[in-house]
C-alpha cells in the first residue's frame, strides 16, 4: 500500500508526536511510506487567508500525481480538512490520528469544531494512542464512531557504560546524591511547579535526592527564579534540552522519574511516552493520575500514580527511596513492563487495522 503521511510534527522537530510518528512508519517496511512535514514543505504562507490554502493546493497536486491508496493525518487541524477536500475530489481515503490535547483545541474553537466533525464523519479510520484518549472522542464526537488504540511503545533498553554515567554526574555536580529526573517540554501541563514543590517537601524530611530537570521552554526563567526564592536551587540542576543519546543516560543514572502533570481546563494528557522510556531504562516512575498516563505504567508494580500535588509526589518518592527491595524489584518490572509495550507491539497494532484495506 502507497501511505501519504502527512504531519506537523516529524523528526528533525522533537516531542512525543514526533516520536510517535517516526517509530510507527519508519518500520512500516511492506507499504511504500512518504512522509510530508514541515521539514520537507512549507506549510503555512504569510500573505493569504487561511495561511495553509496554497499547501493546500501543492498537496493536491502531489496526491493527483502520486495516487497513495491512503492520506495519514496527525493533525485534524489543518490537515484533516485539506485531507477530506482531497477525499471529495480526487477519492482518496485518509486516516486520523487523534493524542489528547489536539481534540481539547479543536473542540474549543467554534467556528472550526463542526468542520472537524464532518472531517472525522468521512475518514476510514480513526486512531488514537490511548484509551483515555478513545474516552475523550467518545465525550466529543458521540459514539457512532469505530477507533483503533495504537499505543507508542518503549524502544529496546540502552546499556550506557558506568565511567558514561559517572562523568555526567560529575559535569553537574550530583556526587552520590540520588537523582529524581523530570523532563518534558517546560510548560504549564507538565507540572514543573508541582516537582519543584516535592523536592522542597523532601529537603524539609531530609531525604538526600536532586531534581535534574532536562527540557526547554517558557517555564524556565519563573522555574530558576522559583527554586531560588524557595531556597531548594542546591537540589535542582536545570539543565536544558538534552539529544536522544543524552536521555538514555539521564534515564539510567536516575532513581527516580517524575511525570506532575496538572489537571488544565482545555487540555489534556492522552499518554506518557516518557515515563515508558524511562522504565525501558529501569527506572521507577511516579506519574499524575490524570488522562492517559497511568496507561503508560503498571501502577505499584513499576512506580506510583498519585494525585497531582506536590505532598502526593514527595510522599510516594520517599517510599519508594525508603525501601531498597521495592525499589528494585520496581526497576526489574519497569523493564519488563516495557519490554511487553515495545515500539513492534505498537507497530502491529497499526498492522492489524491497515490489512483491513490491503
Amino acid at each position: 500500500m502507497k501511505i501519504l503521511l502527512v504531519t506537523l510534527e516529524y523528526p528533525p522537530i522533537v516531542g512525543g508526536i514526533s516520536t510517535y510518528l517516526h517509530a510507527l512508519y519508519s518500520n512500516l517496511t511492506e507499504h511504500e511510506v512518504t512522509v510530508i512535514s514541515p521539514a520537507t514543505h512549507t506549510f503555512y504562507s504569510w500573505w493569504c487567508y487561511p495561511r495553509w490554502l496554497p499547501f493546500y493546493f501543492e498537496l493536491k497536486k502531489i496526491v493527483a500525481r502520486d495516487r497513495p491508496d491512503q492520506i495519514h493525518v496527525s493533525h485534524v487541524l489543518p490537515i484533516g480538512i485539506m485531507a477530506r477536500w482531497i477525499y471529495r475530489s480526487l477519492g482518496v481515503p485518509y486516516v486520523l490520528y487523534f493524542h489528547g490535547a489536539d481534540l481539547c483545541t479543536a473542540q474549543m474553537q467554534p467556528r472550526k469544531w463542526p468542520r472537524v466533525l464532518r472531517c472525522v464523519a468521512e475518514a476510514r479510520h480513526i486512531m488514537v494512542n490511548s484509551q483515555a484518549t478513545q474516552r475523550l472522542f467518545t465525550e466529543l464526537c458521540g459514539t457512532a464512531y469505530t477507533t483503533h488504540i495504537v499505543r507508542p511503545g518503549a524502544p529496546s533498553p540502552v546499556a550506557p557504560p558506568s565511567a558514561v554515567i559517572d562523568r555526567l554526574k560529575n559535569e553537574h555536580a550530583l556526587g552520590s546524591t540520588r537523582i529524581i529526573l523530570f523532563l518534558a517540554r517546560l510548560i504549564p501541563r507538565k507540572g514543573l511547579f508541582v516537582a519543584l514543590e516535592a523536592i522542597r517537601e523532601l529537603q524539609k524530611n531530609n531525604v538526600e535526592a536532586t531534581l535534574v530537570v532536562a527540557g526547554t521552554g517558557p517555564e524556565r526563567t519563573r522555574a530558576e527564579q522559583y527554586a531560588r526564592e524557595q531556597g531548594i536551587a542546591s537540589r535542582v540542576r536545570f539543565i536544558g534540552r538534552v539529544t536522544d543519546q543524552e536521555k538514555w543516560m539521564w534515564f539510567s543514572a536516575a532513581h527516580v522519574f517524575w511525570f506532575p502533570a496538572i489537571p488544565l481546563a482545555h487540555d489534556f494528557e492522552g499518554f506518557g511516552i516518557t515515563s515508558l522510556e524511562a522504565q525501558a531504562q529501569g527506572c521507577p516512575v511516579v506519574v499524575s493520575n490524570l488522562d492517559g498516563l497511568c496507561e503508560s505504567m503498571q501502577p505499584d508494580v513499576t512506580g506510583l500514580c498519585v494525585e497531582p500535588t506536590a505532598a502526593a509526589f514527595a510522599t510516594a518518592t520517599e517510599h519508594i527511596l525508603s525501601h531498597a527491595d521495592r525499589w528494585q524489584h520496581m526497576r526489574s518490572a519497569a523493564r519488563e513492563f516495557a519490554a511487553l509495550n515495545s515500539w513492534e507491539a505498537s507497530q502491529q497494532q497499526l498492522r492489524r487495522v491497515l490489512q483491513t484495506d490491503v
